[in-house]
């Protein structure tokens, strides 16, 4: 039990609690939860295993801790009328457990926000604490969320990938699901366009990406498959759960990334695909993308166990190689941005991803995802052998409980 005087000198002592009356788990897919509180309407798509210990009744004070590693976080949410930045914020935060701090400035949903790395003797019992922490202003004056991630610091340096991606993981608005986290956009924020050239079913379409995509994306994979090898490499049962978290982080770090390419890539094929299918130009935009990708240069990123077997979506659109999961995750950003619904399909069983797209209507193979409602079937879509259409997929494939969907809001 985690008590006030060693933890969190706090005024209020801490309480048990019911997560089902104080936090909501919302599904994004069958096998994935992200932790929300309703009152704060922050979200955190924590890495497997967090669960939560403490709370205030109130929900201004959460305390998690995870039931596999050394990994802890805490959150304080404090009035908009108290400070008058996130800087003050967070800084008074940590000085209420007497830690020492090295601050720095960040810029995140168009709002300024506070990061910090810290020790302190308070965090945990026996033992000195070493973390990251952050602080967030809230949409609606709703206040500063002040999240702290953290370990004892004799392993922060084993799980240090970990603790950055709690805070890399924070959402705030509905917005922040489609784009980088706030911990990558600070360490690689924007710099410049750089113009690609894209050559889909004959034209050729001019468009950008940022100079830093490619590297701040690869900084996100390799951190998260990191974060995904310890359950792989221990069998947990939360192992297919942290694979799907896997995707759906880099998901959403390529969302903004791919915006403007998607745009183009709309612009120019819209026409075309009006007159190719008038009935049904959504269903003819997917087919000519997904052969666009089944024409793309195929190689594997990685044989070691040790390194992800994915490029990043930058590097693809730059001419990188590409193998099916890059493919389809590719493709379900760029149709999610034209606003399709589309999602991408993993199997463990098969070594083997897919495109997924929700046309009503489009004849085909479908797998149905959940989405509370009865679920959705989503038309298939094999993005490596080529001349293949939405619909087709391998015949040793077709078993639908091997396949596991990884989606976006």
């Amino acid at each position: 039990m985690i008590t006030k005087n060693r933890e969190l000198c706090y005024n209020d002592s801490m309480k048990k609690f019911s997560i089902i009356f104080l936090l909501y788990l919302i599904c994004f897919s069958a096998f994935s939860e992200i932790i929300t509180s309703e009152k704060f309407n922050y979200s955190i798509d924590f890495p497997e295993g967090y669960e939560i210990t403490d709370m205030e009744q109130d929900e201004t004070t959460v305390i998690f801790k995870n039931k596999y590693l050394a990994a802890h976080a805490l959150i304080r949410v404090w009035p908009e009328s108290k400070f008058k930045s996130a800087d003050a914020a967070l800084k008074d935060t940590l000085s209420r457990i007497k830690a020492t701090a090295d601050y720095s400035d960040a810029i995140w949903r168009r709002q300024k926000c506070s990061i910090a790395s810290f020790e302190s003797s308070l965090l945990l019992p026996d033992e000195a604490a070493q973390g990251w922490g952050a602080c967030i202003p809230l949409p609606q004056k709703k206040g500063y969320l002040s999240i702290l991630s953290y370990s004892p610091k004799k392993v922060f340096e084993d799980l240090g990938q970990v603790l950055v991606s709690v805070l890399d993981s924070v959402l705030i608005d509905a917005g922040s699901f489609r784009e980088p986290g706030l911990i990558t956009s600070t360490f690689y924020p924007r710099k410049q366009p750089k113009s690609i050239n894209l050559t889909i079913s004959g034209k050729s379409i001019p468009t950008q990406i940022d100079t830093i995509d490619a590297e701040a994306s690869q900084f996100v994979i390799d951190r998260e498959f990191s974060v995904f090898s310890f359950y792989a490499a221990n069998n947990l049962p939360e192992m297919y759960d942290a694979w799907v978290r896997f995707y759906r982080l880099l998901a959403r770090d390529s969302m903004e990334r791919v915006k403007k390419v998607s745009f183009d890539i709309y612009t120019a094929l819209r026409e075309d695909c009006e007159k190719k299918d008038s009935a049904n130009p959504d269903a003819a935009l997917a087919q000519t993308l997904l052969y666009w990708s089944q024409d793309f240069h195929y190689e594997r990123k990685s044989s070691s166990y040790d390194k992800a077997d994915i490029e990043s979506i930058p590097a693809i659109l730059e001419g990188g190689s590409s193998d099916c999961d890059g493919r389809s995750l590719l493709l379900m950003c760029i149709l999610k941005n034209c606003s399709l619904e589309s999602c991408m399909f993993i199997s463990s069983q098969y070594s083997h991803a897919l495109l997924g797209v929700y046309l009503p209507g489009k004849q085909g193979q479908t797998i149905k995802v959940d989405d509370g409602e009865g679920g959705k079937d989503y038309i298939v879509g094999e993005t490596t052998a080529k001349n293949l259409t939405l619909g087709m997929m391998p015949a040793n494939m077709t078993d639908r409980k091997n396949w596991m969907s990884v989606e976006l809001p």
